[in-house]
């Protein structure tokens, strides 16, 4: 396999591919070449998207500095997974973040090493940054009210940076929240649902079902209604999975849904999936309050804790498409996942109910 055909997973990477690879981005010299190596499989049921594996390295003519290991990431291994990754351009999303702005963003991201993307294939690598030092967060168990309001408190830095910045426009490879290649999420729902009723829909009560059918034809128009400006810059997938902690440090990965909306879509997707829902009332006004203050110290105007208030409502309702798209249509391939599902429903439905967050679907 030569440098620019891509290894599909894990058992497809070589010593040759990772030295070349290595090379091309400066992470080891003309000199150091990966004589083995090892691959351990990471995250299994943590993404339906994608696939982790860890590896570890052993180089020939090291001069230090070179990585003991490394996360390699790949699309799914499911074809399914992989055609609705490619249907959104999770994959290209991604690699072009960390290829073209990751440097630029506040918030702290994995190191990249190595990424490219095929669009023929629709397949993608990054090499990145092992951060298996740090403590990862776990959705299923879901996320204390003190490290949301932390996490929420650093994700108002990094909107506030690019809050109706002019250098929005250029970035048009992210989408805006209701970009064609989103407003199919609409139909991506319609068609999950009768696999999720049939997976998830004793969950529901006759409220919840009836809130969650009268949502079906109206995700785009709230989509419109939160891609109106101002927008910034969304990681899209803020998920506690998806953060990782160490002393005085957040490290944010999986940008493969990043996104050009209104910032509290970003807090309406955490507090409504990550937090269960005991914890979120606990915290949740002191995060919103905090979310929106933090913005007004850091520039922003013209925005008011009101509709901060209403956005984050709007958010949540929004949010109710990932369960049922996921509970519906993706293969569950094991515990973990079935257990993720379950609880981004529960704590999803439970935040409509309990701000009404069905008055912000349009008539």
């Amino acid at each position: 396999m030569g440098n620019g055909e891509l290894p599909g997973g894990p058992s497809e990477l070589t010593a040759e591919w990772l030295t070349a690879s290595l090379r091309e981005t400066g992470t080891i010299s003309g000199g150091t070449s990966v004589a083995s190596f090892e691959t351990e499989t990471i995250g299994e049921g943590e993404g339906l998207l994608g696939q982790l594996a860890r590896v570890t390295l052993s180089y020939e003519g090291a001069g230090g500095g070179e990585p003991e290991t490394l996360v390699a990431k790949f699309p799914s291994e499911v074809e399914g997974n992989r055609d609705l990754a490619n249907l959104f351009h999770f994959y290209e999303r991604e690699v072009r973040f960390y290829e073209e702005i990751a440097e630029e963003v506040e918030l702290r991201t994995p190191k990249r090493y190595f990424s490219r993307f095929d669009p023929e294939r629709g397949v993608f690598v990054i090499l990145m940054e092992d951060l298996s030092s740090a403590r990862v967060g776990n959705q299923v168990a879901g996320c204390s009210p003190d490290e949301a309001v932390e996490t929420l408190e650093r994700i108002a830095r990094f909107h506030a940076t690019w809050w109706d910045s002019p250098k929005l426009a250029s970035l048009d490879w992210i989408p805006l929240g209701n970009d064609p290649v989103n407003q199919s999420a609409e139909q991506a729902y319609q068609d999950a649902w009768p696999g999720f009723v049939e997976n998830f829909g004793n969950r529901l009560s006759a409220k919840a079902m009836s809130v969650a059918e009268r949502f079906a034809t109206k995700i785009i128009a709230i989509q419109n209604a939160m891609t109106k400006a101002p927008l910034t810059i969304c990681h899209g997938d803020l998920r506690y999975d998806n953060l990782f902690f160490s002393p005085g440090d957040m490290v944010v990965a999986d940008w493969q849904i990043v996104v050009r909306s209104r910032g509290p879509y970003d807090v309406g997707y955490f507090m409504s999936q990550s937090v269960n829902p005991d914890d979120r009332k606990a915290c949740e006004m002191d995060v919103i309050h905090r979310y929106h203050d933090t913005l007004m110290e850091h520039g922003v105007s013209n925005y008011s804790f009101d509709q901060c208030m209403e956005d984050y409502r709007a958010a949540a309702m929004f949010c109710l498409v990932y369960p049922v798209i996921s509970g519906g249509s993706l293969d569950l391939a094991n515990e973990r996942g079935v257990a993720l599902v379950t609880a981004m429903l529960d704590r999803s439905v439970a935040t409509i109910v309990d701000l009404n967050c069905d008055e912000m679907i349009p008539g």
